[in-house]
C-alpha cells in the first residue's frame, strides 16, 4: 500500500532574498502536488556571537525535536553525503513504512553536537560550505527531484 509522502522542513530564521524565497515558493507549490509537505521556521537568535546563535538555535530545535513524531534527518555540512537516487530511495522506503519525516535546517552557525545525536539520520548537500538560505533552497529542488525520480518524471534524467 502506497502512503502518502509527510515531510516537515524546520527551519532556523526567515528568507530574506527575494530571489530565494520565489525559488523556493516555486518548489513548495510543486512539492504540494505529490506529497504533504509543511515549511515551518524557528526564530532566528538575535544574540552577538556567533557561539551564543549557535547555542540558541540549537536549544530551541532540540525543543522542536522532543515534539516530534517519526524520522528526524539533519541538514549540516559534517552529515554524509547522498546522491538524489539514494534520497529518493530512502525517502520512498520511509513513505512505504508510513512514517512522518522531519528535515531540519540550522542558521548560519549550525547546530551543536547534542542536535546531530538527536537526529536519526544527518546529511549533507555540498562538500562546501553554503548559506543556510541557499540551503533550503537546494534542498526543496532536490526534494521535488527525488519525487521526480519516485514517479518516472523527465525533470531527472541519468
Amino acid at each position: 500500500m502506497r502512503h502518502v509522502m509527510m515531510l516537515d522542513l524546520l527551519c532556523v530564521g526567515r528568507i530574506k532574498a527575494l530571489w530565494c524565497r520565489e525559488g523556493c515558493a516555486l518548489y513548495e507549490g510543486r512539492l504540494k502536488r505529490s506529497m504533504h509537505l509543511c515549511v515551518r521556521e524557528l526564530p532566528a537568535s538575535t544574540a552577538v556571537t556567533p557561539e551564543r546563535q549557535r547555542d540558541e538555535e540549537s536549544a530551541r530545535a532540540l525543543k522542536a525535536i522532543e515534539r516530534l513524531r517519526g524520522v528526524v534527518w539533519l541538514l549540516d555540512e559534517r552529515g554524509e553525503r547522498c546522491t538524489s537516487a539514494e534520497l529518493a530511495q530512502a525517502l520512498q522506503q520511509l513513505g512505504d513504512r508510513g512514517e512522518r519525516v522531519t528535515v531540519i535546517l540550522g542558521g548560519a552557525y549550525g547546530f551543536d553536537d547534542p542536535v546531530r545525536k538527536a537526529a536519526d539520520r544527518v546529511l549533507r548537500l555540498s562538500d562546501m560550505t553554503l548559506p543556510h538560505e541557499l540551503c533550503r533552497l537546494l534542498f526543496l529542488e532536490q526534494l521535488y527531484r527525488a519525487m521526480q525520480i519516485l514517479r518516472g518524471g523527465a525533470y531527472h534524467n541519468v
